[in-house]
């Protein structure tokens, strides 16, 4: 039951943390504005979903001339407009940096709602930054990823590809910081919390064995939680002349630019002991 609550608790912490930073919408009559900061300098957008990016000509420098293609839900048509370059964007805490928008006039617009409109925050921009607005409750938001998910899957992959190296050739120390000082492990023979109590049944299980046990990871499928990365795998474990075979998962966060196991879960009890003469 201790387990189970345990588990409950860090899911619920996860799932709090599901976005990297959630920015509260304002609102230029109906529509979805937000505030950003180009070069620290404070600007209102409009989030649009069906339309690409632009600035507004009459708020940002003078670029070069071009013909621009205005892409919308009622289809795409072209207007005279100029191209500004943009060193830093920002949006909270999340930055874009070098980008080439458009410029037009969007008077027209801000005459609409009521408000000076500098730019038109598109799809294009939210799939750069991994965001999505929340329109529910009332309450206008934008959710901002904190990172590309795959990014974070394939750093993850590398991760555990390093952890199992470091396991397969015994070094206790490097394997030790693939795991939290809070990492709790559930086996079907109870559970374990803690960095030092988890250290202690690896070494009783894998590092202290002879012959030695090498273990293979095949990594099955990953479930991206919000600033955490939740990873399902098999293991194949070579004891003597045997193979056993584990269901297993880990919930891993990154901490001090390292990915670390907070939770590990075997759906099999652990090895049996063995005797530890060379």
């Amino acid at each position: 039951m201790q387990c189970f609550v345990f588990l409950l608790l860090l899911l619920a912490a996860v799932a709090d943390a599901a976005w990297g930073e959630e920015i509260r919408l304002e609102a230029c009559d109906v529509l979805p504005v937000v505030e950003v900061s180009v070069s620290g300098m404070k600007f209102l957008f409009l989030v649009d979903t069906a339309a690409t990016s632009f600035l507004n000509v009459k708020s940002f420098a003078q670029g070069a001339a071009l013909r621009v293609p205005v892409t919308s839900w009622s289809g795409t048509v072209e207007t005279n407009g100029q191209q500004i370059t943009i060193g830093d964007l920002s949006v909270g805490e999340h930055h874009l940096r070098n980008l080439k928008l458009p410029a037009i006039d969007l008077s027209a617009i801000g005459h609409a709602c009521g408000r000076r409109l500098d730019g038109i925050f598109g799809i294009d921009l939210l799939r750069q930054l991994g965001a999505s607005v929340d329109l529910h409750e009332h309450t206008a938001r934008l959710l901002v990823g904190s990172e590309n998910e795959q990014m974070r899957v394939a750093e993850v992959d590398r991760q555990l590809v390093s952890c199992e190296e470091a396991l397969n050739r015994t070094d206790e120390s490097t394997f030790s910081d693939c795991l939290d000082p809070e990492v709790a492990v559930f086996t079907t023979a109870g559970g374990f919390y803690g960095r030092a109590a988890v250290m202690e049944l690896f070494r009783q299980e894998y590092f202290q064995r002879h012959p030695p046990a090498p273990v293979s990871v095949t990594l099955r499928a990953h479930h991206v939680l919000g600033e955490a990365v939740w990873v399902e795998y098999d293991l194949r474990i070579a004891v003597a002349q045997r193979i056993v075979l584990q269901r297993g998962s880990a919930l891993c966060r990154k901490t001090e630019g390292k990915w670390r196991a907070v939770l590990l879960s075997h759906s099999s009890p652990p090895l049996a002991p063995t005797g530890t003469g060379n």
